[in-house]
């Protein structure tokens, strides 16, 4: 199973919020469940926790990003790259967990928004 939570399931940060923050920490918790429970039947788990992606969900955003700053972003296909890397790994590996950023993170750099 490949699980997408988020940058903020690992690292607390007030742009997300409570609820959302909550939420994804909740994939985390289900993703090393299935490990615990499932990993000697061959069921394995990896969850993955995106930085910031270029999407256009960040334009419902009260400030959104400027362009500038999505082009700096994760972009989609790095994602889509991702899964496919743990999905092609052999049966005996388990990715357990991935936390990707960009190399400029917001979540490190501050956020204009704030």
């Amino acid at each position: 199973m490949i699980l997408i939570s988020s940058w903020a399931g690992r690292f607390v940060g007030r742009l997300t919020g409570a609820s959302y923050n909550a939420s994804k920490r909740a994939v985390l918790a289900l993703g090393e469940t299935i490990n615990t429970e499932k990993g000697g039947a061959g069921i394995r788990s990896t969850v993955i926790m995106p930085g910031e992606v270029s999407t256009d969900i960040l334009k419902n955003r009260p400030t959104p990003p400027s362009t500038k700053d999505m082009d700096r972003m994760l972009q989609g296909q790095d994602l889509a790259d991702t899964v496919r890397f743990v999905a092609e790994m052999p049966a005996h590996v388990c990715i357990n967990e991935i936390l990707i950023s960009p190399t400029w993170n917001r979540f490190y750099q501050g956020f204009d928004e704030l």
